[in-house]
């Protein structure tokens, strides 16, 4: 059996993945090592910092350097407060049409 005709190794809210691992995306030194090592890990949902990432940066913003690739999860990192991650989880619902949220 390929890959490809492989069942689902993870489901979530009726979306299949064939990879049970999130990947994230701090912590790299410069963007391409961050590319090339969520290419190398297999992964295929990425966690994004709402309260890190700049959804009006003037450069290409990790929503459109990831998007098309990945399924992207906002987190709350960075939230001190429940108040904080209720509304962070909000903002990311708005800026990237998405229901999903990592806590």
């Amino acid at each position: 059996m390929s890959k490809i005709d492989a069942p689902p190794v993870l489901t979530i809210a009726g979306e299949n993945f064939g990879s049970a691992l999130m990947a994230g995306t701090a912590g790299y030194p410069n963007r391409q090592v961050m590319l090339d090592a969520l290419a190398a890990s297999g992964a295929e949902i990425v966690t994004v910092s709402i309260r890190r990432a700049d959804l009006n940066a003037p450069r290409e913003s990790l929503v459109d350097l990831l998007g098309g690739k990945y399924r992207l999860l906002p987190n709350t990192s960075g939230c001190a407060t429940a108040k904080d991650a209720v509304l962070t989880a909000g903002l990311a619902r708005e800026a990237l049409g998405t229901n999903w949220v990592k806590l």
